[in-house]
Order: structure tokens, then sequence, then C-alpha cells
């Protein structure tokens, strides 16, 4: 594959680098003052296609490219306003002047038409009535049917298969990255267009100065002053059914608000609206520590891959809070609160096979865990992004008080788990950045505490032969409490110098945790502690400084950017019970070098270099065992794990907004060296006990991405097609025998949305997928997914509609058949509707799916939701 891009990007964009023509110039009107959005398209002669476009900006000024063997071109200028002008010009590099006459008319009748794509600048705006539907409620909805956007399951939104940067409304960030509760209950009537804005770069003072290659989502609303949301109310059965959702919202360009009441027991994980989906507030968090450790856990099930709303039986109450404030000119003051109380409850089937070179390995295991997800988040923002300076300065607080319980059926064995989990923790993140003469300086410090006390209790106990001298006993407990503080602080200067933009940082992280663990096992009532080899009394501290130096250089449609940085890493961990230790002293440099280049209006190519060097989290070593679950006994007793990878990616994009044609193709190569390997010890009731050992080994993984939409405005057709390659190459070690693995994945998706008459509309998707794993180059295992989804709406009247939704899911000879089916009765000047949904009408009870790694697969049967039947009103504010 690696051989083959070269030539593949010669192919797509010889033809494209090789005789470049660049058109420039400016627009007045017959007093000489500057045009703007004046329209610049470019025809070869006798040809309506268009082979380039520009738009003129506030100076009347216009660029655009063309690669044609033409001698002579013709460009159009148009606008409503004024004549169109046309030249026929040769097809060289030149400066034209274009002076336009005013266009006087008068009509008795005048019908305007928008178009459904515009294109201003970097700018790129779709118009919202264009795409709705008659099915349509949320903006959500609408969004799925835009070419070049994609909406995953979970509510992410894409653009050209990047997640966004940023989620606006009118311009300002009310959710924070948690986007979600905004367009799953915004009524899609209260927008007038759906902006993307391309390379935008969120903070101001940086703007001109810092490139950014990723784009940004704003909605802008119909009326300067939205008061505007959605409520619902429905009940169902069986069993009992309530479906409660309560979300009134106001905007202003002083004020926004979000209040969200949400309550369900029909499978809808309404959670999934308050996690962050920006690239931006999920980039700032890679190189802090997780959030939540999660060290212990109940065992569970691999999720199906189909809709959730079809398995997960849930109780969830969901209540969320979100102000934005400007209370100056300058000053911005942001709330987000929510609380969220989740019951759920897991039934399943599960047979694990593990692969090696001798040997095959199967265990079957049932599964009835309960899981009570509990906790307060909250967050408060005070922020300024103006011209002249930046600072946003975010405090966060997070309390949880979850629990699991868990049944697992083995064999003849019965084994209860039961998972305390509570977390607290406080942070707070302030960002500056002020002018310093023509440079700018910036300030950043983050500031983090938590704690996690966590017990885990199994019974009967689990590994006798490690924990019990080879005896049965009655139960086992694991304690464990883990105390972490961190730190990230350091200061940067940022020069401009023609068309050079030099950025040195200077920095330094600092984390300090304790980790204290304990087993103790139980047997007809006398509990003993299990012994210094299953107690950690460790206390670590991972210093690192750093220095960086980021240089970027842009003209015309080039940009180049070399981040160099060097960190020098003092790590120290030292275990109290055992009295086993280490030091650790690192020097690492981690170059990176990017390069972006738009080929004309339509074409843009990116490539990236990296190198970068790990090491390992400090939380990923004790000396002594623990208890993850009742399946794995774990013990990380070797060197901090180090790992180098190299990464090479290129990505290209085509979008033309004028044809409502969007394209995208990515390509990364990764190889990632390791200084550790995990050992897995299977026994024959299938508990693992887990070690990590030093032995270097190297993985490869390749992974291509591409995908093309279009949209048909006669038809309101969008049609789609997402193609996706990985594979995957290392070594594994399990039960003492070392081998090389490989897995291929290949994923096809096409989509097509269409309204096929005025009152029938339907969407059909097709994904499919096929997995193979291989052992010492030996097929071990070969797994093929094929789904079929058919949404059909019909309108009898205007304010009725009739849906009908199927999937059909084949799996290694195992079929399962859903249907749903929905009718919608509207009070139109009310804005009431009226729905009768039944899902499952087959009463399917059971769903089989697959997963796999580099030598298991996993086989799981979920007991489904039963039949159901929903009654609701829904009414937009």
């Amino acid at each position: 594959m690696k051989f083959l891009l070269p030539f593949i990007f010669i192919i797509l964009f010889g033809q494209n680098l090789l005789g470049q023509v660049t058109l420039q110039g400016n627009v007045v009107n017959n007093k000489g003052e500057a045009l703007s959005r004046i329209n610049v398209l470019v025809y070869l002669p006798g040809n309506i296609k268009l082979v380039a476009f520009a738009v003129s900006n506030e100076d009347g000024q216009f660029q655009t490219t063309v690669n044609s063997t033409s001698d002579s071109l013709v460009i159009e200028l148009s606008s409503i306003q004024y004549h169109n002008q046309i030249r026929s010009i040769a097809n060289t590099s030149q400066n034209l002047h274009f002076e336009l006459v005013p266009d006087v008319m008068q009509l008795e009748t005048v019908i305007i038409k928008a178009a459904p794509i515009e294109k201003r600048g970097d700018t790129i705006s779709y118009l919202v009535s264009s795409f709705a539907k008659k099915e349509d409620r949320s903006i959500e909805d609408v969004l799925r049917h835009m070419p070049g956007i994609e909406v995953k399951t979970d509510g992410t939104i894409l653009y050209q298969g990047m997640p966004l940067q940023k989620f606006y409304v009118e311009g300002l960030d009310l959710m924070n990255g948690r986007y979600g509760v905004v367009s799953k209950n915004l009524p899609y009537n209260s927008v007038g267009s759906v902006e993307i804005l391309e390379n935008n770069q969120p903070i101001r003072i940086l703007q001109g100065r810092v490139a950014s290659y990723q784009a940004s989502l704003n909605l802008k609303l119909k009326r300067n002053i939205t008061s505007t949301g959605t409520a619902k109310l429905g009940s169902g059965l069986s069993p009992f059914l309530w479906d409660v959702n309560i979300t009134p919202m106001i905007f202003t360009k002083n004020f926004q608000v979000l209040l969200s009441y949400q309550t369900n027991n029909t499978g809808n994980d309404i959670s999934k609206q308050l996690t962050i989906k920006t690239l931006q507030d999920l980039l700032q968090n890679i190189d802090r520590p997780v959030e939540n450790p999660h060290m212990l856990n109940i065992q569970t099930v691999i999720p199906p891959q189909i809709d959730q709303n079809r398995y997960l039986d849930n109780n969830i109450h969901l209540l969320n809070f979100n102000g934005l404030l400007r209370i100056s000119h300058q000053f911005q003051l942001r709330t987000n609160l929510y609380y969220i109380n989740d019951k759920q409850r897991q039934q399943a089937t599960l047979q694990r096979t593990l692969y090696t070179p001798t040997d095959t390995l199967a265990f079957i295991e049932n599964f009835t865990n309960r899981f009570h997800n509990n906790y307060l988040h909250s967050e408060f923002t005070l922020s300024r992004n103006v011209k002249k300076n930046y600072l946003n300065d975010e405090l966060k607080i997070e309390t949880r008080w979850d629990e699991q319980k868990g049944s697992v059926l083995t064999g003849d064995t019965t084994i209860e788990q039961s998972l305390k989990e509570p977390f607290r923790s406080v942070s707070n993140d302030l960002q500056s950045i002020y002018p310093m003469g023509k440079h700018l300086i910036e300030f950043k410090s983050f500031i983090s505490y938590d704690r996690s006390p966590h017990s885990l209790e199994v019974s009967p106990g689990q590994f006798d032969a490690v924990l019990n001298k080879d005896e049965h006993y009655d139960k086992v407990l694991q304690q464990i409490n883990l105390k972490r503080f961190y730190t990230d602080n350091s200061a940067s200067l940022v020069f401009s110098w023609k068309k050079l933009s030099i950025t040195p940082l200077l920095g330094m992280t600092y984390r300090r945790q304790q980790l204290k663990s304990n087993i103790f096992t139980t047997h007809l009532n006398e509990e003993n502690e299990a012994g210094k080899d299953f107690s950690n009394n460790l206390k670590g501290r991972h210093f690192r400084a750093y220095l960086q130096t980021e240089i970027e250089y842009r003209k015309s449609r080039l940009t180049i950017n070399a981040r160099l940085p060097l960190s020098w890493h003092q790590v120290y961990l030292s275990d109290l019970v055992s009295g086993n230790g280490q030091k650790l002293d690192r020097f690492t440099f981690d170059p990176r070098l990017s390069a972006d280049y738009k080929i004309n209006g339509f074409w843009r190519v990116r490539g990236l270099w990296s190198y970068a060097n790990r090491l390992g989290d400090i939380g990923g070593v004790y000396y002594g065992y623990i208890l993850k679950n009742y399946r794995f006994l774990n013990r990380n007793a070797a060197p901090l794990l180090e790992t180098s990878h190299h990464n090479f990616s290129i990505f290209v994009s085509y979008r033309n907004p004028i044809t409502s044609f969007f394209n995208s193709i990515s390509y990364i190569y990764t190889i990632s060296h390791n200084n550790l390997i995990y050992s897995s010890m299977v026994q024959s009731d299938g508990t693992t006990v887990l070690q990590a050992f030093q032995m270097p080994n190297t993985t490869y993984s390749h992974n291509l991405h591409g995908q093309t939409s279009k949209y048909f405005s006669a038809a309101k057709a969008t049609i789609s097609l997402q193609v996706n390659f990985n594979r995957r190459q290392g070594k594994s070690l399990i039960n003492g025998e070392l081998f090389d693995t490989k897995n291929l994945f290949y994923n096809l998706i096409p989509d097509i949305n269409v309204r096929i008459t005025k009152w029938l509309n339907s969407d059909y998707s097709l994904e499919a997928s096929y997995f193979q794993t291989f052992i010492e180059n030996e097929k071990k295992n070969k797994i093929s997914i094929l789904r079929h989804k058919l949404n059909v709406f019909a309108f009898p009247t205007n304010n009725q509609l009739i849906s009908f939704s199927s999937e059909y899911y084949k799996l290694r000879g195992s079929n399962s058949f859903f249907v749903d089916l929905m009718y919608r009765y509207t009070f139109t000047k009310k804005k009431i509707d009226i729905e009768f949904r039944w899902n499952n009408i087959f009463n399917s009870k059971t769903y089989t799916s697959f997963q796999a790694n580099n030598f298991t697969v996993w086989e799981s049967t979920y007991l489904l939701r039963p039949s159901q039947m929903l009654l609701s009103v829904r009414f937009s504010f």
C-alpha cells in the first residue's frame, strides 16, 4: 500500500499540478467602488462545465486557479444586482479588472429561489429549507441530508469525514463541545441556514497568525431573538413505558440558555447527548491523565452493532442547565451543569474463542448485569475572545456514585460480582494570550485532583491456586484507593516575520499519585489478607520539562508547519509493600511536519509525518496483583511502557458547493515500537492472569478511508458512499506461546435519501463488513456482516405521516429482521404532533453479533427489548 500511494497521488492529481494558471483581479461598479460577493465563474469554450470559480471579497478582489490544456477560457461575472459580464481570455496567468453596471428591471412578479448551498470565502452555507423533509423535526434530522456532512449514531457530526472543531449557535459556544442536546432538540424550522466555517481559527487574536485546517459549524437562526425548544410526553407498554423530554431554549446576541429534563425507559440513551464531540475539546485531553481511571469493573458483554434502542434495558433521568451571558462587550460567562441517574440491565450469552498456533480455546458464559451510573458534573467558564487579547478560565467539578452488579453462569458455577466505584475530581484550565509589541505571548495552566476509592467483591472466590493455595473459598474482595494530582503549565511567544510564524514554547508537567490496594479472601466468615504479593502501596511521580518550537510558513495556497518538541522526563515509582520501584530519565524528541495545499477552489491536499515517543501511564504499573474483575488477575511489575510511533498520513478532498458534490480520501500508515508485551495465561475455567514482560515488539497499521456524497436538488436526493480498510499486524503472547497476528477489516456503506413524490420519501443504506484473523499467516477466522436498512415515509395528507422502518442483518449464516411502524398526526397551526410507535413488530427476542481482535473472537447473543407500543404528544416552543 505504501508503495502504491505515490502512484495513486500522481494519477489523481498530476493533471492539476501541471500547467496551473492563476486568475486574479478586482471588481468595481461604475463609480469605482469595490463590489463584494460577485460570483466569478470560469468555463472552457463551447462547454458549460465549470472548471473554476471564486467569490469577490470585501475589497472586490478575487483569485482562482485553472488546470486545463485549452488555449483559451471563458470567464463570467454574475450577480442579481448587476448585468452579467462575459469575456474570452487566454489560458495564462493574468490580472483582470471588471466594471459592472447595475441591472435595474421592472418586474410584475419576482420569484427568487435561493441556492441550496452557497460558498463565500471559507464559509459554506446550507439553506435548511432546501434539505428539510416532512418527516424531520430537529436540526440533526436535516443535517443527515446535507452532502459533505455526516451524523454518526451517537450524534457526532463530521464534515468531510472529520469531527467539528467547534459547534456554535449564532457565533456563540454555549455547550462547550456537548452539542448533542442542541442538535437533537432544536426544531429545524427555527434555523435559517447551517454554516460550515472551513479553516476556522476559533481564537480571534490568532486569526491570520496561526492556521487551522479544521471546520466548525454555526447555526444561523431565523430571528435575532429566538425562543424555541421541544417538549414530548409519551407512555406505552409493555412493560409500562415512559418517554419525557422538556427542553426549552432561548438564543439572543447577548444571552443564551438551554434547560433540559429528559427521562425514559424505552432504550434511548440520552446521556450521549452530553458527551464531548468537538475536536478541539477532545484534543486538549490527549496528554493529560484519563479523567476517570476505572481500574476495576465487572465483566460485561461487548454491545451488539445494532441500534441501541433495540437492546438497551434502561431507566434514565437527565437534568441539564446551560447558560451563556455577555457581561460586557468583551467578557462572557458560561455555566454548564448536568445530573444523570441511569440504571441499565444487560442479559446476554457470550462464547469466547481464543486462537493460538497449536490450540483453540472456547468458553461460554451467561451474563445478567446491572449498572447504576449516578453523577453530577459542573463547569464554570469566564472568557474573552477579541482581536486584542484572549482569556479562557474553566473550572470543572465532578462527583460520581456509580455501582455495578453482575451474575455470571459459567459451566455449573454462578459467580456474583459487586462493584462500588465512587469518584470525585476538580480541575481548572486557564489560557490567556496578550500582545507584546508586534508579537503575542501565551500562558496556559491546567491543574487537577481526583480520588477513586473503589471496591470489587466476587463470590465464590476465584483464582484458587494463586490466592488460596489451590483451595476453594467463599469470596474475594479487592479494594483500591487511588489519589492523583496533575498540573501542566507553559508560556509561549508568537513571532511573525514576513510569511513565517514562529512559536517557541517552554513548559512543565508534574504528576503525583498514590495507589493503595489489598485483596481479602473470606471462607466460613473468616476474612484474611491475601498477602504481600496482592497488596500495593505505590507512590509515583512523573515530571516533564519541555521546549517546543513551532514554525509555520504560509504563501498563497500553501501552508507548511513544523513542530519540534524536546522533552526531559523523570519518573520515580516506589512500592512500600514489596520494596520494588524504578527510576527513569529520558530525553525525547517528537518532530512533526505537515503541509497543506489548496490546489484550486475545489481540490485540497494535506500530508503529515510525525515521530512520537511516549512513556506509559505510571498508573499502569503495580507490583502487587490486582483483581480487575472475576476473569482477570493482573500484575504489571515490568519497567514503564515506552513506545515510539512513526506516522505517515495523507488527506485529499474535493468539494464543489455549486454542484453539491463533496469527496475526501485519507490514508494513515503507522509503525509502533513497544518495549513491553502482555502475556495472557488462560486457565481451564477461562479466567486469565495477565502480566507484562520486557520484550521489544513492533506493530504495523494501515488505515484507508474514503467518502463521497452528492445532492440532487431537483429530486431532493442525497447519495453517499463510504469505504474503509484497516490492516494491523503484530505479535501476541498467550500461554507461553509467542506468535505473529494479522487482522484485516473491510467496510462498505452506500446510502441514498430521496423524495420519490410529494407524498412519499425514502432512505436506504447498506453496510457490508468483512473481518479476517490470521495466526502465523494461517487464516483462523473470518466474519462477514451484512446490514440493510430501509425507511419509507408516506404522507396521506399534509398533516399525516406513516413511517415504515425495517432492518435486516446477516451474520455467519444467521439472519435477523426488525420492523417498526409509526403514525403521526400534526396540528399544523399549534405545532403539535400526536405519534403512535410500534417497535419490533415481530417481537424478535435475541440478536447474535461477532467481534474480534488479534487472537480472540467473541460471539454474543443479546436479549432484546420486546415488541412495544408508545403513544406520545410532541410540540415545539
